[in-house]
């Protein structure tokens, strides 16, 4: 429910703020053109309806902020996070005697006078205000684009629109601003007309004094009142933890991913785990800030969970996206009444790319796939006639083309050893898909090879040649490896037949075998291809494949 308000709230102030910015924006054109848009971006607000709206946005918006506050073990965050809560605070503080001056006169004092009214206040008697204001309008619009970034950047399609959304959040603002500054420089020009002085306060005289006091008792209450509301929330903060953690003697064990770190501290009743972790000041994953929404915090329960309430709705959906075991919660969303023992699931420094990335994936999982392997043929006569620099731009020519061939033809790029490449196909999808795309792949790959060829046949003794070798089958998926030196890959039966077949292409004189099932699994003719049985190094029985002298050589009779 607090997230919901959360981002309800937020969308009515960006609604308000997106409004007030092209109006602002307008202040290019003239003054004229400023007022006559009031009734369209500002006067909804100041009606019945849109007026409690606004209010209630930003009452509840504000208390949320004070609750986030309070809530908080440690104020030990990230900068994006401290950014977003040291600039949501400033906010009322800087526009505090702008709102009492505009919406807070109109209310108390019926005062409708205009864009030039309140740039002459803002400007003219002092340039305080107006500075200020100046500031005020990045801080607002820094803060509203990094609460939406934290939120949609969880979004699978946010990449893809980023760079479109970065050109109107800068955009949009560069124009207010331009705006405001005109507009504003023309109001300082015409106060220096007695004359339009005069009409400019001329229904405002008489009330003249009794504004600048209610603007000034207005100012000085919320300028002491913020910082104390927040200094009072950080004291309540202090008093609460120190009472918690005399509490309770029972003992939360944490293990992260690499089982490198084990460490133990005591349980806080009524805490998230992930705070409690933050307290302990343990590095782990959250991208989303202990908001639920992106999952990187997960862990495995080791013990303890009957001391677990269960997961809430908005868990289960988020769990349910990652394909979790029953043994897997989120840390931000659980709180242990009772011992707990827990196993991180991703590393400290886990990204947005980690977000929807299943757990069982993740730590390991029988799944079928297709594995390829492709070698270059005789490559150590190419590099003993090159220099080492020469050799390592060959390899990375190469590297790149049959990266691409494999990435677009839907595999993933497991690993480059040596001059070799090893890829999975299936593993977001089906066998059978699995198998279409690898065949595929090899195809490709056999393009780009006769591409590369015909670009740097000025400088290749002879042309590269490749052998590639494919099969099929059940083997274990999963995130494996040290540190940074980790990634997706499978180890098993078909990685070892896939690497197998692939030296026989050397026999064979070929340029790709697959074994049947492979074929068969595709539903792909044998087309132009040597079918035989054979035996493969570590297996007992024979193997059906077919050889195929070019990868392109492959009829599918489904398309990939």
């Amino acid at each position: 429910m607090i997230g919901r308000l959360r981002l309800i709230s937020g969308l009515i102030l960006t609604a308000f703020v997106v409004g007030h910015f092209i109006n602002h924006s307008l202040g290019i054109i003239s003054l004229k053109a400023m007022n006559d848009a009031l009734k369209y971006f500002i006067q909804p607000w100041r009606d019945p309806v849109g007026e409690a709206l606004l209010i209630a946005a930003l009452l509840v918006h504000a208390s949320l902020a004070l609750v986030a506050l309070y809530q908080r073990r440690t104020l030990a965050m990230g900068w994006g996070n401290a950014a977003q809560m040291v600039s949501g605070f400033l906010i009322p503080v800087l526009l505090g005697a702008h709102v009492l001056a505009t919406r807070g006169v109109h209310e108390v004092f019926g005062v409708v006078e205009g864009y030039q009214f309140t740039l002459y206040g803002m400007w003219v008697p002092s340039i305080f205000y107006g500075v200020l204001n100046v500031v005020a309008l990045p801080v607002v619009w820094f803060h509203t684009c990094l609460g939406w970034h934290y939120w949609l950047r969880l979004k699978p399609w946010y990449s893809k629109v980023r760079i479109w959304l970065l050109g109107v959040a800068l955009v949009l603002p560069t124009l207010a601003l331009a705006g405001f500054a005109s507009a504003s420089l023309r109001v300082s020009r015409l106060s220096n007309s007695e004359r339009w002085t005069e009409r400019l306060f001329a229904r405002t005289q008489d009330k003249m004094q009794d504004i600048l006091e209610y603007v000034a008792t207005g100012e000085f209450i919320i300028w002491v009142g913020v910082p104390l509301t927040i200094a009072a929330t950080l004291f309540f903060r202090l008093i609460r933890n120190w009472r918690s953690q005399s509490g309770t003697k029972m003992k939360v064990h944490y293990a992260d991913l690499d089982l490198k770190r084990k460490q133990e501290f005591s349980l806080l009743p009524g805490v998230s785990l992930l705070e409690q972790i933050k307290v302990a000041e343990i590095p782990h994953a959250s991208v989303c800030g202990g908001r639920g929404r992106c999952s990187t915090c997960r862990v495995r329960i080791e013990s303890g969970l009957e001391n677990l309430e269960p997961a809430s709705a908005d868990e289960r959906r988020v769990l349910a996206r990652i394909n979790a075991s029953a043994d897997v919660r989120l840390a931000c969303q659980i709180a242990p009444k009772g011992p707990l023992s827990v196993t991180a699931l991703l590393s400290p420094d886990a990204g947005v790319q980690n977000v929807n990335q299943s757990d069982k994936i993740r730590g390991g999982d029988e799944q079928d796939i297709a594995g390829l392997f492709a070698d270059i043929r005789g490559f150590t006569q190419h590099s003993e006639t090159k220099l080492p620099f020469d050799t390592a731009f060959l390899l990375n020519r190469y590297f790149a083309a049959m990266g691409r061939a494999i990435e677009d033809s839907g595999g993933h790029l497991d690993k480059f050893i040596g001059d070799g490449v090893m890829a999975l196909f299936g593993v977001d999808g089906n066998l059978e898909e699995g198998c279409q795309k690898a065949l595929l792949a090899a195809s490709r790959m056999s393009e780009q090879l006769e591409r590369l060829n015909d670009v740097m046949k000025d400088e290749l003794p002879h042309e590269l040649r490749i052998g590639i070798g494919i099969h099929c089958g059940t083997a274990i998926v999963g995130h494996m490896g040290y540190n940074k030196a980790s990634g997706l890959t499978a180890i098993g039966d078909v990685v070892n037949t896939a690497s197998r077949l692939e030296s026989m292409t050397k026999e064979f004189g070929v340029q790709l075998i697959a074994s049947r099932e492979v074929l068969d699994t595709a539903n792909a003719l044998r087309g132009n291809s040597k079918v035989e049985k054979v035996s493969i190094r570590g297996r007992e029985e024979q193997l059906s494949i077919a050889a195929f002298p070019s990868a392109q050589d492959v009829p599918l009779l489904t398309p990939a």
